[in-house]
């Protein structure tokens, strides 16, 4: 085998650490033996109570608790969804090959990923809405989500740039930018991470709270939503351009949430798939993020507040940190591509965070 083909072969194999893992074919999806797949990343199966439940451990240590049927775990403390449920049969719990390869593995072993993306220099920031989009709004309050959103990310490019990052903004005033422009113009930066920052929204109900972290689907995997009742599978049979770095979006996701989630102290509803077409032609991994509910009395009101605003910004730059530092690890110190100096001691990529405040599911997408 010439050494290029074995590179491409070793590449292709690690990309997919399923790969070689015995299948069984439940639905339209084929699933891997949780137990099986847990050995393979370092990991042991313990049965929970009640037994519809296992457990992950690294030694005695709890990682994910996972449950028949249902697409909810809870990772290394954060509420995430996968993209299909998981399966209880015959005494043994299975989980879809995809599950597998591209949200479990990442957050337990992002060194199995395959090849890693560039090392983060230039991060594109995405100010959702703009101009004669304004986004939700809270109509006691008069506030529309365009305003707070470009304030946020104007802070988070401060605070980047001061980290020693380069920023490129798809909008910095109040304009409608299209949301195919909006990936290209990160595309066109050679940017190596891209975040879209929104707030939700559930007006009338003006109580829920909370954060969510959204990220495009894996080839035939629904959107988290499409999954509730009276509404359409929207898998789609090929792969968009940011589904290249499906691992590495969850890796980001992971980084993200548990930092917007330490930051805010607020409900955890979770990170989900969307096929949302600002992600879709991205040529570098993103997310979206929701920090909190422009619908909600409390956290409009908080978000009213330069502080509160600060916190977001601040909460999104120690994830992008963790992130560069994961993505890091990766690379052969003789050839790490050229980046910001490391996140401070003691920053954890893919840690946890104890005890989130669960919220209900929400009904729609940004």
């Amino acid at each position: 085998m010439r050494p290029a083909a074995l590179i491409l072969f070793l590449a292709t194999a690690l990309s997919a650490p399923a790969a070689d893992l015995a299948s069984i074919r439940i639905g339209d999806a084929d699933y891997v033996s949780l137990e099986e797949g847990a050995s393979r990343i370092g990991l042991r199966t313990t049965r929970s109570l009640p037994e519809s439940t296992v457990m992950l451990k690294s030694g005695a240590q709890p990682v994910a608790r996972l449950a028949d049927r249902s697409r909810e775990i809870d990772l290394a403390g954060l509420r995430v969804f996968m993209g299909r449920p998981v399966v209880l049969r015959g005494g043994v719990f299975y989980i879809s090959r995809e599950d597998y390869d591209f949200r479990l593995v990442p957050r337990v072993r992002p060194d199995l990923c395959g090849p890693p993306p560039r090392v983060p220099h230039v991060v594109a920031l995405d100010a959702g809405h703009g101009g004669e989009d304004h986004g939700s709004e809270n109509p006691t309050l008069g506030t529309m989500e365009k305003t707070y959103t470009l304030d946020v990310a104007r802070r988070l490019r401060h605070l980047l740039e001061e980290a020693g990052y380069k920023v490129v903004m798809t909008r910095d005033s109040d304009v409608n930018v299209p949301k195919q422009v909006r990936s290209e113009i990160a595309n066109l930066a050679n940017a190596d991470v891209f975040v879209s920052i929104h707030f939700n929204s559930l007006w009338p109900n003006r109580k829920t709270t909370g954060l969510e972290v959204l990220s495009f689907p894996p080839k035939t995997q629904r959107s988290t939503d499409s999954w509730s009742p009276g509404h359409r599978d929207d898998s789609e049979p090929g792969d968009a351009p940011v589904n290249s770095f499906n691992s590495w979006n969850t890796v980001l996701a992971g980084c993200v949430h548990k930092q917007l989630l330490a930051a805010l102290h607020d409900g955890d509803r979770g990170e989900k798939f969307e096929h949302l077409g600002v992600l879709r032609q991205l040529k570098c991994p993103g997310v979206l993020v929701e920090p909190a509910f422009i619908s909600s009395d409390a956290e409009a009101a908080a978000l009213a507040t330069a502080d509160f605003r600060e916190r977001i910004a601040g909460a999104i730059l120690s994830g992008l940190n963790d992130y560069a530092a994961s993505v890091r690890a990766q690379h052969p110190a003789a050839v790490a591509s050229p980046g910001p100096a490391s996140p401070p001691q003691g920053a954890a990529p893919t840690g946890g965070v104890a005890s989130p405040r669960v919220q209900p599911t929400r009904p729609s997408g940004p």
